[in-house]
């Protein structure tokens, strides 16, 4: 008979926390595990699988590292009432990633774009649009600022050109990320995070032409 919360059942082969985990100082979570790729079998490949994701995601191993994304400013909005932002999308002179910063240099001052209605609550701004690839797999698997992606991200993705599985589209308000305005709906920042990932967060960075 027991009577802890966590104990160890004879033998050792299973045990029970029925009460709280502590890491003390000193403790360490168990190394990355890459997932199995050569099983012996597909059953006993996916059940490994399987338990490397449960434990990265309960934070008892640490989980797998995001590779820089893909970004790409080749975006091409057709629908109607959508040409002011298509206009300064098209402004973009280039979108590159370092680190955990992505940086969209354009060929105008913010200033001189155009206003554009966000609708839903997001507002009048100086909207752009990127096309975002954390990962070849699809966006349905990904977590987006703690909300998991729908196939309606995905129609909108395509919607735009971006057909390669794995993007997603993100509107940036360019005044509000130029002048570091996090107070409204729009924030220069986003979290992703998927099954047996760390979470990891990118800014946005806008750059003007100094002249």
């Amino acid at each position: 008979m027991y009577n802890t919360k966590n104990y160890t059942e004879q033998g050792g082969d299973v045990t029970h926390i029925g009460g709280k985990l502590v890491f003390d100082e000193g403790a360490e979570l168990m190394p990355n595990q890459a997932a199995d790729t050569a099983g012996t079998t597909a059953s006993l490949k996916a059940a490994f699988n399987s338990l490397l994701v449960k434990l990265k995601n309960a934070g008892l191993m640490t989980g797998d590292e995001w590779a820089a994304p893909t970004v790409t400013k080749e975006i091409n909005d057709t629908v109607a009432g959508h040409a002011n932002r298509q206009a300064n999308t098209n402004d973009i002179s280039s979108v590159a990633v370092s680190g955990n910063v992505i940086t969209i240099t354009l060929s105008k001052k913010v200033s001189a774009l155009k206003d554009f209605n966000g609708g839903n609550g997001w507002g009048v701004h100086k909207w752009l649009g990127i096309g975002v690839r954390p990962w070849t797999n699809a966006i349905t698997d990904l977590y987006y600022n703690g909300s998991k992606l729908t196939a309606e991200d995905v129609s909108e993705a395509q919607s735009v050109g971006l057909n390669d599985t794995g993007y997603f589209v993100r509107w940036v308000a360019a005044d509000l990320v130029l002048a570091g305005d996090n107070s409204q709906k729009s924030k220069d920042t986003f979290t992703i995070w998927a099954d047996g990932y760390q979470k990891a967060t990118y800014k946005l960075k806008i750059v003007e032409p100094t002249t």
